[in-house]
């Protein structure tokens, strides 16, 4: 055992020298005497430094949102603020999958979202008993109960041809005007839709403030595009005569509140 210790320190000491010459006339350029333990010292050095640079790197670059370390005291932070935004675009997300359901349901022209309770209709369709006819009026009145303070204005001036009649399924009111006669938002909001739609012709939808929403149907021409933000009285169609369910140059205009189609005339004095 002595002797193989021996052996090894000996062999440390040994000294060995590295030459590097010109290969055409073998002249000498570079001559470094090596011993092993020097060279082991250089390599665990280098090692050393190179592991140092790497943590300091991992440490105070922006390479710790990678690999965080404990002396990254920004890292907490940071996470944080993007668990906030992603609970941010996940309730976004949740308000434009109910915003698309409502959308859905003025343009196919149903009455029943899905968050009204079964006991007051039974169907979209509704029921030709004069009780649950009765009941579902009544329920009208206490969700569309009139507020001044609403300021919605008129989209247009015409005179009024159909009324809003649950009995019948008309859930809008009928304004009759000029052919091309402007039609004006009611109130500040965004476009969520506009486009053709087969009973409806040239629709537009306007978002407002307070979960309502303003529906103009037939039109001739739309002069706003979806995602525009409108003010109250801007122009944002043209009276017209399209589709399945016009027989002339009218406005059908519908307003819904949370989902659920109300009478314009109890907010609008046309």
């Amino acid at each position: 055992m002595g002797s193989l210790r021996r052996k090894i320190v000996n062999k440390l000491k040994n000294r060995y020298r590295l030459i590097i010459r010109k290969d055409d006339n073998l002249e000498e350029k570079v001559s470094v005497v090596l011993k092993p333990s020097n060279l082991i010292l250089l390599i665990s050095s280098g090692f050393l430094l190179f592991g140092t640079i790497i943590y300091l790197m991992l440490a105070f670059t922006p390479l710790n949102y990678i690999f965080p370390t404990r002396n990254a005291s920004y890292s907490n932070r940071e996470f944080f603020e993007l668990i906030q935004k992603i609970d941010s675009l996940e309730q976004g997300m949740t308000q434009l999958q109910i915003q698309s359901q409502i959308l859905n349901q003025v343009l196919s022209g149903e009455i029943l979202p899905k968050d009204i309770p079964t006991d007051v209709i039974s169907s979209p369709s509704i029921s030709s008993n004069d009780e649950n006819l009765s009941n579902y009026e009544s329920d009208f009145i206490s969700l569309t109960t009139f507020t001044s303070t609403r300021n919605f204005l008129s989209p247009l001036t015409g005179v009024m041809s159909d009324s809003f009649n649950v009995q019948r399924n008309h859930f809008g009111v009928d304004i009759v005007a000029k052919h091309k006669e402007v039609v004006k938002s009611i109130q500040q909001g965004t476009v969520i839709f506009s486009g053709w739609t087969p009973e409806g012709g040239h629709t537009i939808v306007v978002q407002h403030p307070d979960n309502f929403i303003s529906v103009y149907k037939h039109n001739s021409v739309l002069l706003k595009k979806t995602g525009t933000f409108v003010q109250a009285g801007s122009p944002i169609a043209l009276v017209g005569n399209t589709g399945e369910l016009s027989s002339g140059p009218h406005l059908h205009f519908e307003l819904w509140d949370k989902g659920l189609a109300v009478n314009p005339n109890q907010y609008i004095n046309f």
